[in-house]
């Protein structure tokens, strides 16, 4: 069991927000595979303000579709707390502030992973998010800006605001999402903080999370990239932490089933114009691993309606 404030989850594992990905068809879909917790994608609170049509977007939710966190980006008190107050009539289960986005568009706002550079300014903005939040408050920051951020002092420093957990990517702002991930980096903080702490960074398999879980000792993980096209990671992960047994991969005729599962999550969600453009990079994510898949991965980028898709998803049968 992981709990984060009066949040209780039945398993430590929980879907990461990602821009462009975490909209409702995926994390629906992904909690039919056995994700327990998913995050909306990351919301820019100053868009939120300005009730933007793509905010909207993000923060559209069913009503059953919980436990859901709710991953705030921001720099500015003002917007923060006024998004905060916006939010109050969604319903979510945690709020995470974003102190870890790498991308230099984020970063030269101020944003993201710029704010490990100003931990007092970040503690502030998490103090006040905690006094004004109705539901429990996380942030997520990585390494340090670079490899002489002090990671364990900005860790303490953030915990002192009254955040209930902390989620960390062992990497700094400058590795990106190159390099390695530094394990000894997180076990240090871990063993520092009082408050949950769940780890990010390379969780593609079930050993890489059991490697997560032994080397630092983290209360959960955060799993991004390794649920691209692969919505099985859930279980795998769980079965491997309860039985130390690696499950059978799905067959081609399961990932045909749940490409088209999916597929039509898009479509009811978007239309069928919007829904099949959207879903053309999740079917590059799902051919991985087929031989020879190179011209029908070339050939989605002109899909445009579900029946053309669909054609393209037979054709991965005599490509296992």
């Amino acid at each position: 069991m992981l709990q984060i404030g009066r949040l209780k989850l039945l398993t430590p594992l929980i879907l990461a927000p990602m821009s462009g990905i975490t909209s409702f068809p995926f994390r629906i879909l992904n909690r039919q595979f056995g994700c327990e917790c998913c995050f909306l994608e990351m919301l820019n609170a100053r868009s939120f303000n300005y009730m933007s049509k793509r905010s909207l977007e993000i923060v559209k939710s069913y009503e059953d579709e919980k436990p859901l966190g709710v991953q705030l980006l921001g720099s500015e008190a003002y917007y923060i707390l006024k998004a905060l107050d916006k939010l109050s009539g969604y319903a979510f289960d945690i709020l995470d502030f974003n102190a870890a986005c790498p991308r230099p568009k984020i970063t030269r706002r101020g944003e993201g992973a710029s704010l490990l550079r100003t931990p007092v300014k970040l503690h502030n903005l998490l103090k006040s998010m905690v006094k004004e939040s109705f539901v429990p408050v996380t942030v997520k920051i990585r390494l340090g800006w670079d490899s002489v951020s002090k990671a364990v002092d900005i860790a303490l420093k953030l915990e002192d605001s009254g955040i209930d957990a902390i989620f960390v990517h062992g990497r700094t702002q400058v590795q990106g999402y190159s390099g390695l991930v530094d394990y000894k980096q997180i076990k240090n903080i871990k063993d520092r903080i009082k408050i949950p702490l769940i780890a990010s960074g390379d969780i593609f398999t079930p050993k890489l999370a059991k490697k997560m879980f032994d080397e630092t000792g983290c209360d959960g993980v955060l799993v991004a990239r390794g649920a691209l096209g692969n919505p099985w990671i859930f279980k795998e992960i769980q079965n491997f932490l309860n039985t130390g047994e690696i499950s059978n991969r799905p067959d081609v005729e399961e990932i045909k089933r749940t490409i088209k599962m999916h597929l039509d999550l898009f479509i009811n969600f978007y239309g069928e114009k919007v829904g099949v453009i959207k879903f053309r990079k999740f079917y590059i994510w799902y051919s991985r691993g087929f031989i020879k898949v190179k011209p029908l991965r070339l050939e989605v980028s002109g899909i445009n309606t579900k029946e053309e898709m669909i054609v393209l998803i037979e054709q991965l049968d005599r490509l296992a």
